[in-house]
């Protein structure tokens, strides 16, 4: 009992030199070290307090006017739904002689249940060149320097997440139902999309903000899982030996990587954007996770059941919502020409149920419990899945161990 009070309440605000101690034991891809270290930086900073249209808007014709060296109108401001870590606002773009555009900003709350930066989103999406569908970030303002808080501007997108008929997949993409006909032409293209992108050349791809892994090495493993670990030992309030257990095993198991892809580290249901009439995908989003690493990251991340949902059968589970697991893995292979490693495949399963562990367990609780989000109610929800999230790391270490 005394531990967990400890822990409950230390980690509130971890000391410099805890940070530090941590940063030594795991180390990690130093971009994401730099998110780690912004996250806490700002931790002793105010409670979410709300923002108005107001003051958003007269953030974004600041923006404009510097970085386009003109005044702008900014209308049809609204909030847009849905997520569980950006306040996100829809306008139209108005510039002297210009079409008017669609634009979305994306901010952070004080605090977000992703630990990230927008310099590595900006890089990221610029790299892939528009190999497949996704935003076109305008501008970043990752020191807050016009929003309240760090944030982003890029293209919007049309569509829907999820059919506007169906109750499922209410939470962040959970489970969502898509329906035979709807899986029937989206399937092909989710998995083709992937399959793109983890096919682009690496090549010339590293920026200040995104970090080339040596391919040949466990080093992009290895930073994977340290980047969950900190975050785990900074954000929990209790024990639990489980996550001890799956980060040895991880630790004793590191992958070689034998290539580097683009990894959109969040791809699933709930971040694309299609067509519901004819089916037709029309944007991927959700890009803040993203790195340079492991194609195996994704492949594992998208297939975990509780992003997916039982198939009408009773038995079959459908990754996505979409397709059965092992059809997607063929279609992919077929798709990209590049194979999928059982081995590496578990270890990447293995880290995502622990990376979820962190979120749902650790993050969501402290950003709740210390008022840093618009999203506390929907944070607090999420902690509901981690018994299920323990039971899946728990069946993944037993067919290993």
């Amino acid at each position: 009992m005394m531990r967990r009070t400890s822990l409950l309440l230390d980690n509130d605000d971890p000391s410099g030199k805890r940070r530090a101690e941590l940063r030594a034991r795991f180390p990690t891809d130093p971009s994401f070290q730099h998110a780690i270290d912004l996250k806490f930086a700002r931790r002793a900073g105010r409670e979410w307090t709300g923002v108005d249209l107001d003051t958003m808007t007269a953030a974004v014709r600041r923006l404009v006017i510097d970085e386009c060296g003109t005044e702008a109108m900014v209308t049809g401001a609204r909030w847009l739904t849905g997520g569980a870590s950006k306040i996100q606002m829809a306008f139209t773009l108005v510039l002297p002689d210009e079409e008017p555009r669609g634009l979305l900003v994306r901010m952070d709350p004080a605090e977000t249940l992703n630990a990230t930066i927008k310099t590595v989103e900006r890089d990221l999406l610029a790299a892939i060149g528009g190999a497949i569908a996704a935003p076109q970030v305008l501008w970043v303002d990752q020191d807050a320097n016009y929003f309240p808080e760090p944030a982003l501007v890029c293209s919007m997108i049309p569509g829907v997440t999820k059919p506007t008929d169906t109750g499922s997949g209410q939470v962040t993409g959970l489970g969502t139902n898509f329906g035979e006909r709807l899986r029937a032409t989206l399937a092909p293209q989710f998995v083709d999309n992937l399959a793109t992108l983890h096919g682009l050349p690496a090549d010339g791809m590293g920026t200040p903000a995104l970090t080339v892994p040596e391919v040949g090495t466990t080093q992009n493993a290895l930073w994977r899982m340290n980047f969950e670990r900190q975050l785990w030992e900074l954000d929990r309030a209790e024990e639990c030996p489980l996550m001890d257990l799956a980060a040895l095993w991880m630790e004793n198991n590191l992958p070689v990587l034998d290539r580097v892809s683009v990894v959109h580290g969040d791809y699933r249901s709930g971040n694309f954007l299609f067509d519901e009439r004819c089916g037709r995908i029309l944007g991927v989003l959700d890009w803040e996770s993203g790195h340079l690493g492991d194609r195996h990251a994704d492949l594992a991340y998208t297939t975990q059941p509780l992003y997916g949902h039982i198939a009408e059968d009773g038995r079959t589970l459908l990754a996505g919502g979409l397709l059965p697991v092992e059809q997607l893995f063929e279609r992919y292979e077929a798709a990209s020409g590049l194979s999928v490693d059982p081995n590496r495949l578990r270890w990447y399963s293995v880290l995502a149920s622990y990376s979820a562990v962190v979120k749902t367990l650790a993050t969501a609780m402290r950003v709740a419990r210390l008022g840093r989000s618009h999203q506390d109610p929907l944070l607090a929800r999420l902690e509901g899945t981690v018994p299920t999230l323990l039971r899946q790391l728990t069946h993944q270490l037993e067919e290993v161990l």
